[in-house]
């Protein structure tokens, strides 16, 4: 697997990139690590004859930092590759999406705050951007994240056929720490519950057609209100990673809804792994 890291060498996005190193150590993949650098730093004028000069110098400033943290990662990480990457871009979430199609990453990896007011107005234009876009699944990675070895994943289902291919990427990180892969599936009240068991039994059995890794387990559990009983489960199973399935939005959406994928990311205080849902309209539930 290859894993792609975007790095602005802030502490949080040093955890982000530490956390990576252990996902790759354990599945024996790859890491590059990615560090765009925006234009306006250098001034608006690309005409001024120190424009280019400007901007080499910066990368060069930039690849130091990135061989450094290269190093750190290889130095604690034996049997894991790790190269970098520099890149002068506009929009860097956007690129983000871009350069880790171009690689075929299988995860990006990427820092965030937490809850704050600013803190969560900076992430809405970067990590949140990413998840909003990324085809790629995007693993979110908290200031308070724990460096111990996972060991009960959660993903929180609508029992969609997408879903089925995401667990399948799942349970190989899961099958790398020998962690238990836990499905869970809100419902409302009681009545729901019922039904949900039901639909849980047929999707567990689709599971099982298509995955061979053994500690999966299906759930149910009640809640009136979904993003408030995925904090509520998390605590109850105590999950190291939670796993949600985001959609694409259209501009209206964007104004009059509001993604809970988004929300958990800015809340969680272990690490959060969003997968993309490309069109809602042509998946289906199980």
């Amino acid at each position: 697997m290859n894993f792609i890291v975007p790095t602005d060498f802030s502490t949080n996005a040093k955890y982000a990139a530490k956390y990576a190193a252990m996902l790759a150590q354990a599945t024996n993949s790859n890491i590059r690590l990615l560090h765009i650098l925006s234009p306006p730093l250098f001034g608006d004028n690309k005409l001024d004859p120190t424009y280019k000069e400007k901007v080499s110098s910066s990368k060069k400033e930039a690849s130091i930092k990135l061989e450094e943290l290269r190093d750190e990662i290889i130095s604690e990480n034996t049997n894991i590759t790790c190269d970098h990457i520099t890149r002068v871009a506009e929009n860097s979430s956007e690129n983000i999406v871009s350069i880790a199609l171009n690689i075929k990453a299988d995860f990006i990896v990427m820092g965030t705050k937490g809850a704050g007011l600013i803190k969560k107005t900076l992430l809405g234009s970067n990590t949140a951007s990413v998840i909003e876009d990324s085809p790629i699944p995007v693993f979110v990675i908290p200031e308070e994240v724990s460096f111990l070895n996972p060991k009960k994943i959660v993903f929180a289902s609508r029992f969609h056929n997408s879903d089925v291919q995401a667990i399948k990427q799942l349970s190989v990180i899961a099958s790398a720490f020998n962690a238990e892969l836990i499905i869970v599936y809100f419902v409302e009240n009681k009545k729901g519950k019922e039904a949900g068991s039901s639909i849980m039994a047929t999707f567990l059995a689709r599971i099982r057609e298509v995955i061979t890794y053994p500690k999966i387990t299906c759930h149910t559990f009640e809640n009136e209100n979904a993003q408030k009983g995925i904090e509520k489960f998390i605590d109850v199973v105590d999950a190291d990673i939670i796993a949600l399935s985001t959609k694409n939005r259209n501009p209206i959406e964007k104004l009059f809804t509001r993604s809970m994928t988004k929300d958990m990311s800015f809340h969680s205080k272990i690490p959060l792994l969003a997968f993309h849902i490309k069109n809602i309209e042509d998946d289906y539930e199980i």
